[in-house]
């Protein structure tokens, strides 16, 4: 190993990241730890190893595949001897084998109570792992990946010390998430021209995870068709951001039930059964209103502290609790665990259409159904 090498620090797994580029060249590192808050990056990225060590279009090494591919879960492994073991092993008429470690925080969970090897333990199994990291056999390819692996733990950073360790993180440019978005496509033998690409974006915003949803869903969508033109991304990408939602509940808390509906109706571009739709925006609306619910009762001058946040970030929470009473808002977030409980197929009419449970939501909050008494 050269000393430039082993001066290497971990990567981000973002746009302009050089993995995705070295992995479609066929050059693979003997391991990858994979990380960070983009859980479907991660899997994008897992998926372009795989096909790297085993091409699905050659048959002999698919053929030995059973042999040259093992997978292990760290809730199911008892000690991290067995991921081990399967590393040291002689590959079978390839070049490699693959190994596969997903969340390796669980190792050691299920081991028995009489069980105590060195590495059938939480600490044991990662000082294990980072040991075979620093000289790991040249025939294997591990992969150890999973959105909870801490970036400061012993593992990672003994993976950053050879650049095998990839962070994936949400892209902070918008010209990085330009980037990421065409480069993406351009992997699924597809083009996107710029305003189409900016205005999926400006839609989704700069997660990878969210951008790579909205990109399969363009792509599926085109079809046989090879460009994908801003017509395609309106018809398909749902506009929920965060900014939209924050937009969306102050319509709510203000009690204006048709600048709200127009909101809703602008990120459900996709249709009215769009469940993937329906789901973010729940999960956000969900976080909002938590927030809302934090900052109006909280001491006062408390409210940064409590919701966790910047002062001038906690200030607009802050004055939307001002446009709930406790009634209302007590209200509004029950009908959110019902909405909840709806949307997961507790109701046929909500399952099938997500708009118009959302847009029932709405309308309850602002007390705009007369003579309707809101639902406990």
């Amino acid at each position: 190993m050269n000393a430039a090498r082993g001066r290497a620090r971990g990567r981000e797994g973002g746009g302009g990241s050089p993995l995705p580029a070295a992995l479609a060249a066929g050059k693979l590192a003997p391991v990858y730890v994979l990380y960070g808050d983009e859980p479907a990056a991660i899997r994008a990225v897992v998926e372009q190893i795989r096909h790297a060590v085993i091409p699905p279009d050659d048959a002999a090494a698919t053929s030995m595949a059973a042999f040259n591919h093992e997978r292990f879960d760290g809730v199911d492994v008892r000690s991290a001897s067995q991921v081990l073991e399967a590393c040291q092993q002689i590959p079978m008429m390839s070049k490699h084998r693959l190994v596969e470690l997903a969340n390796p925080g669980d190792l050691g969970s299920k081991r028995a109570a009489d069980e105590d090897a060195p590495t059938s333990t939480r600490d044991g199994a990662m000082a294990a792992l980072a040991a075979y990291i620093a000289n790991p056999s040249p025939t294997t390819v591990l992969v150890i990946h999973g959105s909870g692996i801490d970036g400061r733990s012993k593992l990672v950073n003994a993976a950053k010390k050879s650049g095998w360790a990839h962070k994936f993180a949400g892209l902070e440019r918008e010209s990085d998430a330009l980037d990421y978005v065409i480069g993406e496509i351009g992997r699924r033998q597809r083009s996107i021209d710029k305003d189409a690409a900016r205005d999926l974006v400006a839609s989704v915003g700069k997660k990878q995870t969210e951008l790579l949803e909205a990109i399969d869903r363009v792509v599926l969508y085109i079809g046989e068709r090879r460009a994908i033109s801003i017509a395609d991304v309106h018809a398909v990408v749902a506009n929920t951001r965060e900014a939209d939602v924050f937009a969306l509940t102050d319509a709510v808390g203000r009690g204006r039930h048709h600048e709200a509906l127009s909101i809703l109706l602008a990120m459900f571009r996709g249709g009215e059964k769009d469940a993937g739709t329906s789901l973010r925006l729940f999960a956000l609306l969900t976080r909002h209103m938590r927030l809302v619910f934090a900052a109006k009762f909280a001491p006062r001058g408390q409210a940064p502290a409590v919701l966790g946040l910047p002062p001038f970030i906690a200030n607009k929470y802050l004055q939307q609790a001002g446009q709930f009473n406790e009634p209302r808002l007590r209200a509004a977030y029950a009908a959110l665990v019902r909405l909840d409980h709806d949307l997961k197929g507790g109701s046929y009419v909500a399952y099938q259409s997500p708009y118009m449970a959302l847009q029932r939501w709405i309308l309850e909050v602002c007390q705009a159904l007369p003579g309707v008494e809101p639902r406990r």
